[in-house]
């Protein structure tokens, strides 16, 4: 059980810091403490966050209906968003 909230911590933590390297001054800093000084890792934790949650959302069946389901794309969509600039400006 504590691995698994360790899990979910650092793929909450990858997303808020994916978000702040959207500036540029903080995308430097963590940049220079990552290996090669490149944001591969945190982007590929990103990614592994979101299909965590699309199975967890499967099997839970917490947005049910089109209302949920809209929610859930939209959450989705924003964080990928993240990713895609991340990727774009060179991670």
């Amino acid at each position: 059980m504590e691995e698994t909230q360790a899990s979910v911590a650092i793929g909450y933590l990858s997303v808020l810091l994916g978000n702040m390297c959207l500036n540029d001054s903080i995308k430097s800093m963590v940049r220079a403490q990552l290996p090669g000084r490149q944001l591969n890792t945190l982007v590929d934790k990103i990614k592994e966050f979101v299909q965590v949650h699309e199975h967890a959302n499967r099997k839970a069946k917490h947005f049910e209906g089109e209302e949920g389901q809209d929610t859930w794309r939209n959450y989705t969509a924003r964080i990928m968003l993240v990713v895609e600039e991340l990727e774009r400006v060179g991670c």
